[in-house]
């Protein structure tokens, strides 16, 4: 009985805390398209230096990176 109760109580904690990381992912989110501020940042300056397919996604990939090194947490 007391190991069913651990397991139920482990369970809750881990929907509670995926709960908790959900909202505030959400929060720094665009409500339509999920996508974050550096996000459309790093796409602006893709499409200011027209990068299309391979480059873009390179681009874009170090982009984000950079401004999550430089964005405190």
């Amino acid at each position: 009985m007391t190991k069913r109760i651990a397991v139920l109580a482990a369970g809750l904690g881990a929907l509670a805390l995926s709960v908790a990381f959900a909202g505030q992912a959400s929060a720094q989110q665009s409500p339509k398209t999920g996508r974050t501020a550096i996000s459309k940042e790093c796409s602006a300056k893709a499409d200011e230096q027209k990068l299309h397919g391979k480059d873009r996604r390179k681009f874009r990939s170090s982009c984000i990176k950079d401004a999550r090194k430089k964005k405190p947490a």
